[in-house]
């Protein structure tokens, strides 16, 4: 008699500076073994997974293209989203932003379900920083604690809570 196959789990992350990838690693080192994708690396046949977790960072208000062409491809699966952002991700604002960004991205490919979210914080990008600092006139004092206080994330207690946040879609 054969065991019946324990569904399998695809962690998939895109990162521009890092942040995604560090909380990808965690989730994936809890759930799948370790094993993590790109959207350019993933599997072709998603046949074989039941559960698919997103990780990807706020692009201009929305999720980086590379996820959103890779959800398109999802069909029936079990949704777990993860973000970074280098604002505060408790603001109702940024809350917001995930529930909306992981709905649609949901909703991009044909009968899944989105069963649990999590967005953390994460470093800003330099560049950009400098970029938005100019765009706005100069550093403010608030500014520069916004940025002062990504420098310390995602940290341990990030990727704790993300693994947790995405315990929901396993039988745990």
């Amino acid at each position: 008699m054969t065991e019946p196959s324990e569904p399998k789990t695809l962690v998939v992350a895109t990162s521009k500076t890092g942040n995604t990838m560090i909380v990808a690693h965690a989730v994936a080192d809890a759930y799948t073994a370790g094993v993590l994708y790109t959207p350019e690396t993933a599997p072709a046949d998603l046949s074989g997974y039941d559960t698919v977790l997103l990780g990807f960072w706020c692009d201009k208000g929305d999720a980086p293209a590379d996820m959103a062409s890779f959800a398109d491809k999802l069909t029936g699966k079990k949704i777990g989203c993860f973000a970074t952002m280098g604002g505060n991700a408790r603001d109702p604002k940024a809350l917001a932003w995930m529930a909306e960004t992981s709905a649609a991205l949901t909703e991009k490919g044909r009968g899944n379900t989105l069963k649990a979210t999590f967005l953390c914080r994460g470093r800003i990008d330099p560049a950009l920083f400098d970029m938005m600092t100019k765009m706005a006139g100069g550093l403010t004092p608030e500014r520069e604690a916004r940025r002062k206080e990504s420098e310390t994330h995602p940290d341990r207690l990030d990727c704790l809570n993300a693994v947790a946040a995405m315990a929901p879609l396993f039988n745990y």
